[in-house]
């Protein structure tokens, strides 16, 4: 999990720095940043809480894909939405993967209790 959202972030400020170059717009330049250094950040805060630090990314990415998503309808009509498509992709794998990381960590806590009641 720590892998990925390492490479969430990377790949994010790396989108950033090629989107400005493109289209010269801080504000994006700024949000992309924004959300690739949350990620990295929580990819580091996850070495001394590990579900602390993949629930961050979690929210990041959702947060992310929510900001992002309006994008999908302005594909062909805005020269932003690609980039903007780019980082909703990039969100959306990271909020599944966290969802699924954290299902499946309450299955396994919750068969451990049930072996402890047996």
């Amino acid at each position: 999990m720590r892998a990925l959202i390492f490479t969430a972030g990377g790949l994010t400020t790396a989108l950033a720095f090629a989107a400005h170059s493109q289209l010269k717009d801080p504000g994006m330049l700024q949000g992309a940043l924004t959300l690739g250094g949350g990620w990295i950040i929580c990819g580091l805060f996850s070495f001394s809480n590990r579900w602390h630090g993949i629930i961050g990314a979690g929210v990041l990415g959702l947060l992310g894909a929510a900001r992002c998503a309006p994008a999908l309808l302005q594909l062909g009509k805005s020269a932003t939405a690609p980039w903007e498509t780019a980082a909703l992709l990039i969100s959306s794998v990271v909020l599944v993967a966290v969802v699924r990381a954290l299902t499946a960590e309450r299955a396994r806590r919750m068969r451990e209790e049930l072996l402890k009641e047996d």
